[in-house]
C-alpha cells in the first residue's frame, strides 16, 4: 500500500445546502480503529499528512476534510457564518465514516480551530463517538493577556478582509514558520466573520463545556502564543467527562504536531490513549 497513491480524495455535501467539503481517505490494511482529522484555521487538511500516515501505518483508516472556505472545500475564502458551520460539518464526517465503516470504534481529532470543533461537537453530541482528541483548541478565550482572546471579537463587516497574523507563537522551529507563511494552500488573508465565529463558538462553550462527557484527551503547549494554557487549565476543568487527561507541554508552542523535537512522541501518545478505549 501507498499513503499517497492509495489516498482516496472526493467532495461530499456538507451541512450548508449547496456547498461542498473536500475529503481525505486513507486506510489501513488491518485497522483497529477509524478517527476523523479536523485542521485549524486558515489551513487545510493535506497539512496533516504526516500524523495521518503515521497512525494509518498503526492501523487506523484516517478520514480528514476541508473546513468550509479553506482548501479544497466550496464557500468564501476564510469565511464561515456561525459555530454549526464547525460543529455540524463533522457531525456530516461522522456519520458518513459511520455509515461506510460501522463495525470500527470511533474517534474525532482536532487542531486549534478544529479543537474547537471537537469541543462544540462534543458538548452538542455526546455518546455519539467513542473518544476525542484536541490539541491547543480554541476553547474558552477568557485569557485575554494572550493571543487570538486579545483582539476578539473583531469590529467591523463579517465579509470585511483582515491579514492572517497566525505566525507568530506558531512553533519553536523557524523552518516550520517560514514554511507556513510560504505555503500558497495557507490562507494568508481571513474575514471579521471567521474570527468571530470562533469567539461565538467560545462563547458557547463557556456555557456548555461541562455536557462534554466522552473519554477526552486534552494535549496543549505551553508557551502557545495563540491560544492559552490559562484556558486550557480552566476548560479541562469544567468537562465533565470522568475519562479525561491534560498533557501541557513546555517549551512547546501552537503546533505541537508540527514540532519536530516532539511531534513523533505526541503521534505515539495519541495512538497509546486511543489503543487503550479500543473495543
Amino acid at each position: 500500500m501507498s499513503f499517497y497513491g492509495d489516498e482516496v480524495v472526493e467532495k461530499v455535501d456538507s451541512a450548508t445546502p449547496g456547498l461542498k467539503i473536500l475529503t481525505r481517505t486513507n486506510l489501513a490494511a488491518t485497522p483497529k480503529a477509524n478517527l476523523i482529522i479536523s485542521h485549524g484555521l486558515a489551513e487545510y487538511s493535506g497539512r496533516f499528512d504526516p500524523i495521518a500516515s503515521y497512525l494509518v501505518k498503526h492501523d487506523y483508516n484516517v478520514f480528514r476534510y476541508d473546513q468550509l472556505g479553506h482548501g479544497g472545500s466550496d464557500g468564501e475564502r476564510g469565511f464561515l457564518s456561525s459555530p454549526d458551520d464547525l460543529s455540524e460539518n463533522m457531525k456530516v464526517m461522522v456519520d458518513r465514516v459511520k455509515s461506510n465503516y460501522p463495525n470500527l470504534p470511533l474517534f474525532i481529532l482536532g487542531h486549534s480551530m478544529g479543537g474547537e470543533t471537537v469541543l462544540l461537537y462534543g458538548a452538542k453530541y455526546p455518546h455519539t463517538v467513542d473518544g476525542m482528541v484536541v490539541t491547543d483548541p480554541a476553547s474558552l478565550m477568557m485569557d485575554k493577556e494572550i493571543g487570538m482572546a486579545k483582539i476578539l471579537p473583531v469590529p467591523g463587516n463579517e465579509k470585511d478582509v483582515i491579514p492572517n497574523a497566525i505566525g507568530e507563537g506558531l512553533v519553536t522551529d523557524k523552518r516550520v514558520v517560514e514554511k507556513y507563511k510560504h505555503n500558497p494552500q495557507v490562507l494568508h488573508q481571513l474575514t471579521v466573520g471567521i474570527e468571530n465565529t470562533l469567539y461565538q463558538g467560545a462563547l458557547y462553550l463557556r456555557d456548555h463545556i461541562d455536557q462534554i462527557s466522552d473519554p477526552l484527551l486534552y494535549l496543549q503547549g505551553l508557551d502557545d502564543g495563540l491560544l492559552s494554557y490559562r484556558d486550557a487549565l480552566t476548560a479541562y476543568a469544567k468537562i465533565a467527562s470522568r475519562d479525561k487527561e491534560l498533557h501541557v507541554y513546555p517549551f512547546l508552542m501552537h503546533e505541537i504536531l508540527n514540532e519536530p523535537s516532539r511531534k513523533w512522541e505526541i503521534y505515539a501518545e495519541i495512538d497509546h490513549w486511543i489503543s487503550k478505549r479500543i473495543y
